[in-house]
């Protein structure tokens, strides 16, 4: 069978990986498919707004274009009700008798995807795998024009994995209704809230729909809230297996993240969450600052830390090559991995080894950096966090917003509501007793059962081949003794020459990270013990960009880092913004400087700027990185890469400071800069000597705060009239 594809202009635009998913699904069940680049859109935005008309022009190309079809498939159920329902009445009110025939033929040859699937190609069974919990929302168009009925649910009942959870209202507008949510914004709004509402109750990781502009309408107000919950269509769905997972791109992946200063705006309207980060970040504060305190030695122990972890950079290689042979000799499996993609695969093959279907995981910020929940579990394996920060954000579709207090974001309520839904425990108070015990109930029985641990690792020692975990709550304490098997991730810059080392990076580490003279739970393993904890131990090294770190002295510092985050409890910008604005799972000023190095400069670029300079990561860090160093240097490679693009004269900021350049490397044009600017700046001088509006880049300015006016005369001018003037006489 052929089919042609009209994926719609929203889908081409927006949603490319609809289109994408539509041809994957199709081509797996045999259809030979056609795609014609001159298609563009079925009007209905016109028609419905009433410009007849125009959707008239773009109904008789859509006609002309699919005339020959042998079938055509539309992934969008509101654009085949425009052609089915609204077509025929500008034929008869605009068209002639031959664009009347043409369409009366090629309309029963029209289908929206699910209708093609079923009754076309007489499938529900699709070959689908999507471990995951999702919810349905019904189009208006699919609802009623055109009578979907139970296709939908066919499909996704045959999908494995998929837990289908229903949604209350199914019949509910979501509010969108095209430019209806514009010309109406208040009231598309006050529908979108009731029903977002009923969406949100799931408790569902996706909600998916036959429509990309009702999920358009429903995923824009859930990105603005932080809500957790994922749209996806029910195309990509449908075309996910287990070899070939949906295309589905994590929150916290710098390839996708907005710029900074875009992301930072859900977040600054959200006070609940910056109260949140706050009240955090000063008890932790507090912690630390009485813990530094009392240590006389404690800029000793920073240059002590500093030193250690420079000579473990600077002659890493031979480090990593004794850490290997130690822990090979005890038993340990060591693989190296260049990048996350790499190693994943090493970690699923050892997962399918050993047979596991389930893992339970201590928190590792190495193995969010790879991204490995989400591959793991598009790959058929599920995995349990077990640290309580961690299980919140898992439970609540969440991600980390801090190194060491992943869900600092939260409070206790938003906490309770989660665990009560997840958990089924409607009773369940906020109380912080009742919250851990809920918590250790649900972890126990995966502690007793799965027998497959994943962790991180806070330090190797090359001298010993051991691996050392610190953690505050005794889980990974437990992923560390009653597992059959254990993988451990780490960054190649982990490693320490000797076990006499950590006598000063666990002193640093316990203060600056959690305000502890020392941590709860500190484990140390080296390979394998007979009859004693894990007895089959992998441990992956990887690199990721991180020896392209090595080769720059500036730059070089940043693997320094020992995953403190003292430098984000003491940034003011990490304060107002929190971490799921930096768009990596690496927030604050460490994150400015370690993301765009992973990332190769190709991504994240707008970090390095999201800091006032102000120094205070550089006082508090226990290594003594020079994070506004190495944010300088960062910002330079951006301007460079800068320097050879298009959009640089497109930019005010880089062409301001050309031009600034320019004035400022001539006195006369400098003065001449002055004398000309402070003519012009009166046209937006009040009375009151303020300028309280401006115009392009002068604007983010006066959005806030007034700019004091120029005054009468410079120091310049004061200067030569001052000499000009007999001894005494200036003013």
């Amino acid at each position: 069978m052929r089919a042609s594809l009209f994926i719609t202009c929203y889908n081409d635009t927006l949603y490319p990986e609809t289109g994408r998913a539509v041809v994957k699904l199709l081509e797996r069940l045999g259809v030979a498919l056609d795609f014609s680049p001159q298609q563009t859109c079925c009007g209905q935005m016109h028609a419905n707004t009433g410009f007849r008309g125009e959707a008239f022009c773009q109904a008789k190309r859509f006609t002309r274009l699919y005339q020959d079809a042998e079938t055509v498939v539309i992934p969008s159920s509101s654009c085949v009700a425009m052609i089915r329902d609204q077509y025929p009445g500008l034929f008869a009110e605009l068209g002639n008798e031959e664009l009347r025939g043409q369409f009366t033929a090629l309309l029963p040859r029209v289908y929206e995807l699910s209708e093609f699937l079923i009754d076309k190609l007489g499938v529900d069974d699709v070959g689908a795998y999507f471990p995951h919990r999702v919810t349905y929302h019904a189009s208006c168009h699919g609802l009623r024009a055109l009578h979907l009925g139970d296709r939908p649910w066919r499909l996704m009942n045959k999908v494995r994995g998929l837990e289908q959870v229903p949604l209350a209202n199914l019949d509910r507008c979501c509010g969108f209704g095209g430019t209806f949510s514009v010309k109406n914004a208040e009231v598309s709004s006050a529908m979108l809230a009731v029903k977002l509402q009923d969406v949100m109750s799931t408790g569902a990781e996706y909600c998916t729909a036959l429509d990309n502009s009702c999920l358009m309408h429903l995923g824009g107000a859930m990105h603005r809230q932080y809500a957790g919950m994922k749209t996806i269509h029910l195309a990509q769905i449908l075309a996910a297996t287990e070899a070939s997972p949906a295309e589905v791109h994590p929150v916290l992946d710098p390839r996708y993240a907005e710029p900074f200063p875009k992301a930072v705006l859900p977040v600054l309207r959200n006070p609940q969450l910056r109260k949140n980060v706050a009240h955090a970040i000063d008890v932790i504060q507090a912690k630390r600052g009485k813990l530094v305190q009392e240590k006389s030695d404690w800029q000793a122990l920073r240059s002590a830390g500093a030193a250690i972890r420079s000579h473990v950079l600077e002659n890493l290689a031979p480090y990593l090559e004794i850490f290997e042979a130690r822990c090979t000799a005890a038993g340990g499996i060591v693989h190296w991995a260049a990048d996350a993609a790499e190693v994943r695969q090493i970690i699923l093959d050892i997962l399918r080894q050993e047979q596991a279907t389930e893992v339970i995981k201590i928190k590792t910020m190495t193995s969010a950096e790879i991204q490995l929940n989400p591959f793991l579990e598009a790959a058929g394996v599920r995995t349990y966090e077990t640290d309580l920060a961690e299980i919140i954000l898992q439970l609540g579709q969440d991600e980390p917003s801090h190194i060491v207090v992943p869900a600092l974001h939260v409070n206790r309520s938003q906490v309770r509501e989660i665990f009560a839904r997840t958990m089924g425990l409607k009773d369940l108070s906020d109380d912080p007793h009742a919250l851990t015990a809920a918590a250790r109930t649900y972890l126990r029985q995966k502690f007793l059962s799965i027998p497959t641990a994943i962790s991180g690792a806070n330090f190797l020692v090359a001298e010993t081949g051991s691996v050392v975990v610190v953690e505050s709550e005794g889980n990974g304490r437990m992923c560390l003794t009653l597992p059959r098997t254990m993988i451990t991730i780490a960054g190649i810059e982990k490693v320490l020459p000797s076990f006499q080392d950590l006598e000063v990076m666990l002193q640093v580490l316990a203060r600056s990270a959690t305000g502890e003279r020392m941590n709860p739970y500190t484990s140390v393993w080296t390979g394998v013990t007979p009859g004693d904890g894990p007895q089959r131990f992998h441990i992956v090294l990887l690199d990721n960009g991180r020896s392209r770190m090595l080769a720059k002295e500036t730059e070089r510092q940043t693997l320094r880092c020992i995953r403190c985050a003292a430098c984000m409890n003491a940034c003011p910008v990490y304060r107002q913004t929190g971490g799921h604005a930096y768009g990596s799972v690496y927030p604050g000023p460490i994150g400015a400087i370690l993301t765009p190095q992973l990332m190769q400069m190709h991504h994240a670029q707008t970090l390095p700027y999201a800091s006032s300079l102000c120094g205070a990561c550089y006082e508090v860090c226990p290594v003594k990185i020079n994070i506004p160093e190495v944010l300088l240097e960062l910002r330079s490679q951006v301007v460079n890469q800068e320097r050879h693009t298009a959009g640089r004269f497109f930019d005010p900021m880089y062409l301001g400071l050309r031009v600034a350049n320019l004035l400022l490397s001539r006195a006369w044009l400098f003065h001449a800069a002055q004398y000309f600017g402070r003519i012009g700046i009166r046209f937006f001088t009040r009375k009151d000597g303020w300028i309280h509006s401006l115009p392009s880049i002068g604007g983010k300015w006066t959005q806030t705060r007034d700019l004091r006016g120029f005054p009468r005369q410079t120091f310049h001018e004061w200067w030569a009239e001052r000499d000009l003037k007999p001894t005494g006489e200036a003013k």
